[in-house]
């Protein structure tokens, strides 16, 4: 049997793909693991998308969500190479949920072949990939929708438009805390953990920019790797920082000064901890603090203004302006960023959340890494586009 795609049978009749109606998205999913699942959920409860086919390198994740999709009256084929799912004629468009190391490889390799793209934050891995994408979305036809699901999301979205109107004056200073416990010993699989059925590594691997032999540990853990992601200041802080930016209208920074503290686990090579400030060029300034390996998740932001201030986390904002959260898991938010992403396709119209957008949040969170590996300040070069340590 041809190891690359897998068609499902009922008896001994094979299904294949049927034509969809006109009105309909077909996708292909990339990546079926946590936030793989959760987009492909939503985008079973959308009308105007239809599943044609799921590309994961782990079997069982790709025959369960092949079949969450089929008990939901879509067929779709499954792969397991990603570039055998984007020559896929019958897809419209991929959604890319595998691991951050990829998104870049993956999304250039859609556009090209001529497939519209969501693709999840963090958008790529370094600060260069980031201006590749850039270059790309701006010679392209094809949407580019990230998945900075904030800039749905109606409570943020309207907390952008009371700071935006003036609520606060001009705002001045941000300060943000950010925790999660997914570094802590009971969160993580580690100690020779075992897969229950077969992974093909070396595609999983196949972008990273170094190879190493097969290992579950870097297939569970991978964000905590820098060869794969960035650790908690990246995974955690971009939707932060996006979130901040929509709320302030800021974009690219000045400088970023971050410290840090190495994760204890062993193997693992990126920040545990960070404390990072922002320096925007119109003097907006932004503090972020991360900790990957606390007791419980918690968010809290304070966002002081020349005539006010307001405090917000993931359920409410209080201060000069007072408004609840009734989406704080942000599922709404996901799915209103997916109907862009359809309506964006349909109209020809700019997304909610294009490369060009949200790519300085991502940026941000890897100067921050850079700064903390360095023990140096970070700038950003407008002009030249790139990334400067100071002395």
């Amino acid at each position: 049997m041809d190891r690359r795609v897998f068609l499902f049978t009922a008896g001994s009749a094979t299904v294949s793909a049927q034509a969809p109606p006109s009105r309909q998205l077909v996708v292909g999913l990339i990546g079926a693991g946590f936030r793989g699942l959760q987009l492909l959920r939503q985008c079973l409860s959308l009308a105007s998308i239809r599943i044609g086919a799921v590309c994961e390198t782990y079997e069982p994740r790709m025959f369960g969500a092949v079949a969450l999709a089929r008990s939901k009256g879509h067929t779709a084929r499954a792969y397991r190479i990603y570039a055998d799912l984007i020559a896929d004629s019958d897809l419209d468009a991929v959604l890319i949920a595998a691991p951050d190391f990829s998104h870049h490889r993956m999304t250039l390799d859609a556009l090209r072949a001529g497939k519209h793209v969501y693709v999840e934050q963090p958008l790529c891995l370094t600060w260069q990939e980031g201006v590749e994408l850039l270059n790309a979305e701006k010679g392209t036809r094809q949407i580019v929708q990230v998945g900075s699901q904030r800039r749905s999301s109606p409570f943020f979205l309207e907390a952008s438009h009371e700071l935006g109107a003036g609520k606060i004056g001009q705002i001045r200073m941000v300060q943000v805390n950010r925790t999660s416990s997914y570094l802590r010993p009971g969160a993580l699989r580690r100690g020779g953990a075992k897969l229950r059925e077969p992974l093909n590594f070396p595609d999983w691997q196949a972008t990273a920019a170094s190879k190493v032999p097969y290992s579950p540990d870097r297939f569970l853990n991978w964000r905590f790797y820098s060869t794969y992601g960035g650790g908690p200041v990246c995974d955690l802080g971009v939707h932060i920082m996006d979130g901040v930016h929509l709320m302030t209208s800021a974009g690219f920074p000045a400088t970023v000064t971050a410290r840090g503290v190495r994760s204890k686990q062993e193997g693992f090579d990126t920040t545990e901890r960070a404390a990072i400030l922002i320096e925007y060029p119109n003097g907006l300034l932004v503090s972020l603090t991360i900790d990957g390996a606390a007791t419980a998740p918690h968010e809290v932001s304070v966002i002081d203004g020349t005539g006010g201030r307001l405090e917000m986390d993931t359920q409410q904002i209080r201060g000069s302006i007072v408004r609840r959260n009734f989406d704080a898991g942000l599922h709404t938010a996901t799915y209103r960023h997916l109907e862009n992403f359809v309506a964006s396709i349909r109209n020809a119209e700019r997304p909610t959340a294009p490369v060009n957008l949200v790519f300085p949040a991502t940026l941000i969170c890897q100067m921050a890494n850079l700064s903390i590996t360095s023990q140096r300040p970070a700038r950003w070069d407008s002009n030249a586009a790139r990334v400067e340590m100071e002395m």
